[in-house]
């Protein structure tokens, strides 16, 4: 599914966004895809499952002041399984493909079906009983590596390949916002040389749209990267949870047009002869065939002193000026006429 694209897929991080709005979600889907969106992504867990009670924030308490994580996550899991059945149903009907982070192994079994592929969280790559369970679907996963040791990629490796064939990594870092200062998009050339020969390297950035006019993205395209996921709202203003990250429908229609315009200019899919032709003229113009270097007189055997090489290249080439040395002329030429065979009597 993702090997060898020809267009970057781009995957708007909805997470729980909408805030427990249904109307809100569909509309989020409808501005991602008229952005340019591949895909769109929910979140689906159950606090009570997630996070105990007393579990503590990791996030700036000055955009988002919750104190502990049980209590965020409450306030956003009250979607169940009928209304993602309905926005699964509504992102085919549009054509936009559906996704949903698991955050538990109980929706799997009617979650999964809904989906192309499944995303693992980077903060479930050790949780080895969500891996295991996914595993068993044998559908293409998406697994984001932020905070990770290459020990711990490796094993998460090792368990989703008991039945999953395709798995792509993401590189990620786990800040909320992430500095551009600690992007690390240099982790990205890591992945590629350690497991680009097996698996598809994508990056999940969050690094705000504001900071860095999304360069991040475009680099980490430069570097080989045609998976992208990042966060999406709808209005980048509201407070808490991952509207302050995000990017909104203009950020993304900026990213997908500069994207697009990365992949034009990549262009990896070409053969030799269609690179050749885009240059046709310049190969004519700018290149050189062989000239007389001054006017030389009829039944003179020529030297390699009477040969210039000048532009255009619409003559013999200049490599050929051996065959002529010692070759007598059988007419007059002048100084700045292009060499012809025609002008030996010995050819």
């Amino acid at each position: 599914m993702f090997s060898n694209l020809s267009r970057s897929y781009v995957i708007a991080e909805i997470g729980v966004n909408h805030e427990g709005n249904f109307d809100t979600a569909v509309k989020q889907i409808n501005w991602a895809h008229s952005a340019g969106a591949s895909a769109v992504k929910f979140q689906a867990y159950k606090a009570d499952k997630l996070a105990a009670r007393n579990s503590p924030s990791y996030w700036d308490r000055n955009k988002e002041p919750t104190e502990t994580q049980h209590e965020l996550f409450k306030k956003y899991d009250s979607f169940n399984h009928e209304d993602y059945r309905k926005l699964a149903g509504h992102c085919k009907d549009i054509g936009v493909d559906f996704s949903c982070t698991p955050f538990d192994t109980d929706c799997l079994s009617w979650l999964v079906p809904l989906m192309p592929f499944v995303k693992i969280a980077s903060a479930d790559l050790t949780n080895d009983l969500l891996l295991e369970a996914v595993a068993e679907y044998k559908k293409p996963v998406i697994i984001s590596l932020g905070a990770s040791m290459g020990s711990e990629i490796d094993r998460a490796i090792d368990i989703l390949s008991q039945g999953v064939d395709e798995i792509v990594l993401l590189h990620c870092v786990l800040n909320y916002p992430t500095l551009p200062d600690n992007a690390f998009l240099h982790r990205i050339n890591m992945l590629r040389s350690k497991y680009g020969n097996r698996f598809t390297i994508g990056y999940s950035d969050h690094v705000a749209p504001d900071t860095a006019g999304d360069d991040q993205v475009i680099l980490a395209r430069g570097m080989g990267v045609t998976v992208f996921e990042k966060h999406f709202t709808h209005d980048k203003s509201l407070q808490g949870n991952d509207h302050y990250h995000a990017m909104d429908r203009t950020d993304l229609a900026a990213l997908r047009a500069r994207l697009d315009l990365a992949d034009r200019m990549i262009n990896a899919d070409y053969t030799e002869a269609e690179f050749l032709s885009a240059q046709e003229s310049a190969i004519t113009n700018a290149r050189r065939s062989l000239y007389y270097a001054r006017d030389i007189h009829a039944d003179t055997k020529v030297k390699k002193s009477d040969f210039i090489a000048k532009r255009p290249g619409t003559g013999l080439p200049v490599s050929s000026y051996g065959n002529l040395v010692g070759k007598t002329l059988s007419c007059d030429v002048m100084e700045d006429d292009q060499v012809s065979l025609d002008h030996y009597s010995d050819q």
